[in-house]
């Protein structure tokens, strides 16, 4: 009669330990709502894997991109302005070609630069974006980017004619233009302006090999 009692016990002290292994929230992995297991794993690898790979801050390189440009999106829509870049030394240069396409949420805008002898530049010229707040235009509906260090006669872009503004086929940025009477601290520069139909936040970056200054506008 002992030995029955006693084997009743450990058959039931085996049977508690078995709930406790595999009965949810009794110290076995909870699996939520019918998911399969793997499920929360696969969910928190692609998370790491979108942390890892990440959005480019302002004024960084962005050569691991994605986009058409051959660039990852960067960060940091604002009103302020923005700046990149160092102003010494100064290097002039060309600017050889602009770009802009619609990528659905933003609008782009692409300055492609070459030093005066052709080849590839490797510091980034001192740029600043801004939204101007001009009385005699609507405030807000223009954004400027100025790039430092490029003579008027060193302007070859087949896209644009200096004070003429050509229409981009956008709805919210529905012009771009270039004018090259601006400077800086008395340095010569190359200015482009983006028409926008209501004020929007922007962003500047940059790009190399070769390199672009890169203005994104939120649409």
């Amino acid at each position: 009669m002992d030995n029955r009692k006693s084997l009743l016990a450990v058959a039931l002290i085996l049977f508690f330990l078995a709930c406790m292994t595999l009965a949810p929230g009794c110290g076995g992995k909870r699996v939520k709502g019918g998911e399969s297991p793997g499920v929360a794993e696969e969910e928190l690898a692609e998370e790491t894997a979108e942390a890892a790979e990440g959005e480019a801050l302002p004024g960084t390189s962005l050569d691991e991109g994605v986009t058409a440009e051959g660039t990852r999106r960067p960060s940091g829509y604002g009103f302020d302005p923005q700046e990149i870049g160092h102003k010494e030394p100064l290097e002039y240069l060309q600017l050889v070609d602009v770009r802009w396409s619609d990528h659905g949420d933003y609008f782009r805008l692409v300055a492609e630069l070459k030093k005066l002898d052709g080849s590839d530049v490797e510091n980034v010229p001192w740029c600043r974006a801004e939204i101007l707040e001009d009385p005699t235009d609507l405030p807000g509906r223009n954004t400027m980017l100025f790039i430092r260090g490029i003579h008027a006669a060193d302007i070859h872009v087949a896209s644009l004619r200096p004070g003429i503004g050509t229409l981009t086929g956008d709805p919210m940025c529905f012009q771009v233009s270039l004018t090259t009477t601006f400077s800086y601290d008395g340095v010569d520069g190359a200015t482009l302006h983006v028409s926008k139909n209501d004020k929007r936040p922007h962003r500047l970056s940059y790009a190399t090999s070769p390199m672009r200054i890169i203005l994104d506008i939120q649409k």
